[in-house]
């Protein structure tokens, strides 16, 4: 990490309550989450993980089961031509959410899914020898391994790719100068992330735009937005990548489920990664011809997890019912409150992120520890007082590191003050067990 101040950090906003959804109307959205409703004595702080499910995402599951349990376009009865009108309407709703086009989207099984297609479907046929790929160490491993992993097949063919690392800034957002120091005529690919899993800062369009206007023409960025999707806008125009990878499950949807955008203008240096039944391929002379109209015609094959399609509909139908704007607006004022409780407790470190970074803005996730203290200990008390918090690894492939022993508390639209005072409360309790 980064340890000099070699980039200008965001002037100071302001740090004010969130006015445009009445209090009200957060006790009312978190009566719509049975788990949030039937388990009174548990604070779920875990929403970087996963997040709980709203009522309406669990019926439209359990509707698809009673009422549309039939293979999606598979045959001449109509309820199986229904069921494909009905994922093709929730392709274009993912598609309204970031500002693409249905075209341009394909569904996986998540994330980690998305990323190796990225690897696998672009990188398997467009790097050569000497080729760079550029990538924090310090991000999710989901985000680094597709592309490790692809050096070694490409090494078993011939080719030798190099894997460029770049660190992050020690505020906790990726350091842009070494970035711009690094990049070569030989880069072809940058993979970042939207959202920091454990630092919690956004890398957002201008930075994007900043990194874009330093690289070759040719070279793609590849963008992780798993921790951004539920309560930040993602807009397609405004992020200036070629690839978009998240997760169903971390915006009120079901598991098993992912989206992949990619840009159309680099559709045609796709190919599939797997293939078999409904894909858009034809066999002429012994040779496979691929129709590359839709990003689905490449990407997709045989049944899609079409129970977690259905729930993705409703899930991002149940983040517009409330505006993804208030939602950002609420999550960054729980963030920023938490923040102000914790900055206070002796002998708190805290990790690269809303500490360091010179805004009072929040984006969800505040990673902490206590000297002396193991953050798994902790967690495992916060545990028997209800609190569900995350310890450990976190994913990071610097995880053996005394780097990644840390608490991460991560926010979402049914967390609330009363909450975070109690958790504050139960962190304070065992500071002063430890002070006797």
């Amino acid at each position: 990490m980064v340890n000099v101040n070699n980039q200008l950090l965001k002037n100071e906003c302001v740090f004010t309550p969130p006015s445009s959804v009445h209090a009200s109307s957060f006790s009312s959205i978190r009566k719509q989450f049975p788990a949030i409703k039937e388990n009174t004595g548990t604070i779920f702080f875990d929403n970087a993980a996963t997040t709980q499910k709203p009522q309406q995402v669990i019926d439209a599951m359990n509707s698809f089961y009673m009422q549309y349990c039939v293979n999606a376009n598979r045959a001449a009865y109509s309820l199986s031509s229904k069921l494909h009108q009905q994922v093709e309407i929730t392709r274009a709703t993912i598609a309204r959410l970031i500002n693409g086009e249905a075209t341009d989207i394909a569904f996986t099984s998540g994330a980690t899914d998305s990323l190796n297609l990225v690897a696998l479907a672009w990188g398997l046929h467009n790097l050569n020898d000497r080729d760079e790929v550029m990538l924090c160490l310090e991000d999710h491993q989901s985000a680094i391994l597709p592309w490790i992993n692809l050096k070694l097949h490409l090494n078993l063919f011939g080719k030798h790719i190099e894997i460029v690392h770049f660190p992050i800034h020690y505020s906790g957002i990726y350091d842009r100068k070494s970035i711009c120091e690094k990049i070569t005529p030989r880069t072809r690919l940058v993979a970042m992330t939207h959202i920091h899993n454990l630092y919690g800062l956004e890398w957002d369009g201008k930075d994007l735009a900043e990194i874009r206007a330093q690289l070759p023409d040719d070279t793609l960025i590849s963008l992780d937005v798993s921790q951004s999707i539920g309560h930040t806008v993602v807009d397609t125009d405004q992020l200036a990548v070629d690839f978009i990878s998240f997760s169903g499950h971390k915006m009120f949807a079901a598991n098993g489920i992912g989206v992949l955008w990619v840009n159309p203008k680099i559709r045609e240096k796709l190919y599939p990664a797997r293939i078999g039944s409904k894909s858009s391929v034809t066999i002429v002379d012994g040779e496979m011809k691929i129709d590359r109209s839709t990003l689905a015609g490449i990407l997709e094959c045989g049944t899609l997890n079409l129970p977690a399609i259905y729930s993705l509909k409703s899930a991002v139908e149940f983040i517009e019912s409330i505006g993804m704007k208030n939602i950002e607006t609420h999550v960054s004022y729980l963030t920023r409150f938490l923040y102000e409780k914790l900055r206070v407790i002796p002998t708190i470190e805290f990790a690269p992120g809303v500490n360091n970074y010179n805004c009072a803005k929040g984006f969800g996730i505040i990673s902490f520890r206590f000297s002396g203290i193991s953050s798994s200990d902790m967690a495992q008390y916060l545990d028997q007082r209800g609190v569900q918090v995350r310890s450990g690894d976190h994913c990071l492939a610097t995880k053996h590191s005394e780097e990644a022993d840390y608490i991460r508390v991560s926010l979402h639209i049914y967390n609330t003050e009363e909450e975070i005072d109690l958790f504050v409360k139960f962190l304070e309790q065992v500071l002063s067990w430890q002070d006797l």
